[in-house]
């Protein structure tokens, strides 16, 4: 599995959809309907953390304070 080191620049609390996602896809390669039931066992709220991560810029990134 590979991340891109862009994911940093990304809410930290999209990080999780986004490692959750890859594992499952670890099980389930494809997104078929045994891939979304994976994925909505252990993160049941995906379909609102995916819309809000494909929502953000490219470049959207998270300053620390």
């Amino acid at each position: 599995m590979r991340l891109n080191t862009d994911l940093v620049k990304k809410p930290k609390d999209l990080l999780e959809y986004v490692l959750v996602h890859e594992m499952a896809q670890l099980l389930e390669p494809t997104h078929n309907d045994r891939f979304i039931a994976i994925l909505g066992e252990h993160y049941p709220t995906w379909r609102e953390a995916r819309a809000e991560f494909n929502n953000l810029p490219l470049g959207a990134e998270q300053w620390m304070e």
